[in-house]
């Protein structure tokens, strides 16, 4: 075999790969006997023909069968001789015809890990501040937790007002038709809070308990329906009932009824404890960013586009599914293009933030351990509320999913190494 590796870029390359016409005959030679074992043909029984009578009923089975071996097992000898990562299937072209005698030629377009001359990644300088609960985090913590707790109460002799909690009937429509999905019976406004289309609340404010009135309103440029968006319409709202909440009182009672803390003091203890945890867990998840971004600014070098495309994809995904969890019509409301173009400069900063990573890894032997991936993901299992078997199922239904885990928790470790030998500043 023959191998010349042309330097299309520094990680694009060409190989253009021979086989030679005695290897080409051996592995005819082996095709013709495997296929010769399981050959019917008529007149003789099965796996009996002459090998001459095979080759002339299964010529073309049999080139199909040893073209692709050939193309295989030389590509990927190549790629050992030539000493190459690719980072993705090959692009196989300019293949040669199967000729007695005569040597099989192609060309297989690979991309690849790019040579990183890599510089300096121990002591980077990162912010540092502490992770302390203030005594307005601490209150509003407290406030919001009242909040989540209020009961609704009924307001009588009242016009509604901002504060109040409408209870309503409503239906959309536009020219006279009723708008599909624009319709709900005892809905649960809150006024003040523009959850609603813009003009919705202001046109309802001043309803008495019972009415029904007709407003006038027009949907946003922006809306997510994009057959209503910028379009007026005209909605049916009755009032059946103004509701105002009621927040709980601040004291051991309350304590004891949002996690059996014993007093107000223990309460205020734990939501302290809380605050100052996520503080940490936000400022390293900051540092991480800060280092890893310093380190690729610190770096030149090209990324493969099968990378950048991989990144733009699972980027785009995690949108998608963001976006269907809040219930927004996908179809309509996303543009994948647009969204690859937004974010190519992230996600080319992503794929060389990671091929640094890569490169410490393994000159610092960081490895994960089966036992380490299985605490990772008992641990989304406890986060997501699901069984373990779950997750183990997820992973491997996905093409590389389980090595796609192990790899962004090498990632994760070899951060955390980076961030214990930074100087926190």
């Amino acid at each position: 075999m023959k191998v010349t590796v042309e330097d299309v870029s520094t990680v694009k390359k060409k190989l253009h790969i021979q086989v030679l016409p005695d290897a080409i005959a051996i592995e005819r030679k082996k095709a013709l006997a495997d296929v010769a074992k399981k050959a019917k043909i008529p007149g003789f029984r099965p796996g009996k023909a002459p090998k001459n009578v095979v080759e002339r009923h299964y010529a073309t089975e049999i080139d199909s069968e040893v073209m692709n071996k050939l193309i295989s097992d030389s590509y990927l000898q190549a790629l050992k001789e030539s000493d190459l990562s690719p980072v993705d299937m090959p692009n196989i072209t300019n293949i040669s015809p199967l000729e007695t005698n005569a040597p099989l030629n192609f060309t297989a377009g690979v991309e690849v890990r790019p040579k990183i001359d890599l510089g300096s990644y121990e002591g980077g300088e990162v912010q540092d501040s502490p992770g302390t609960a203030t005594d307005d985090e601490l209150s509003q913590t407290i406030e919001r937790l009242r909040e989540m707790y209020a009961n609704l109460a009924p307001v009588e002799g009242q016009a509604l007002d901002k504060g109040h909690t409408a209870i309503i009937d409503f239906e959309g429509f536009q020219d006279g038709k009723s708008i599909e999905g624009a319709k709900a019976q005892d809905h649960h406004l809150a006024i003040g809070e523009g959850t609603l289309i813009p003009g919705f609340e202001e046109q309802i404010a001043g309803m008495n308990k019972g009415e029904t009135r007709e407003i006038s309103v027009t949907f946003p440029e922006d809306y997510n329906n994009k057959d209503l968006a910028g379009k007026d319409a005209k909605f049916t709202v009755t009032l059946k009932e103004i509701k105002k909440k009621v927040l709980p009182e601040l004291n051991d009672e309350f304590a004891k009824d949002i996690g059996n803390h014993a007093t107000v003091d223990e309460l205020k203890t734990r939501i302290k404890e809380d605050i100052e945890i996520r503080k940490k867990n936000e400022q390293s998840s900051a540092q991480r960013e800060e280092l890893l971004g310093k380190l690729v600014d610190a770096h030149t070098f090209d990324v493969p586009q099968g990378m950048v495309d991989r990144e733009l994809t699972a980027m785009a995904r995690h949108q998608l599914t963001r976006m269907a969890r809040q219930g927004i019509d996908v179809q309509k409301a996303f543009d994948m293009a647009k969204f690859k173009q937004e974010h190519l400069d992230l996600a080319v900063k992503r794929v060389k933030g990671t091929l640094i990573l890569d490169l410490i890894a393994d000159k610092e032997k960081i490895e994960v351990s089966d036992a380490e991936v299985n605490a990772a993901m008992a641990a989304m299992a406890r986060s997501a509320g699901k069984k373990l078997e779950e997750v183990k199922q997820y992973y491997a239904s996905q093409e590389g999913g389980m090595d796609n885990l192990r790899a962004s928790l090498v990632e994760e470790k070899t951060l955390s190494l980076l961030l214990s030998k930074a100087k926190k500043v």
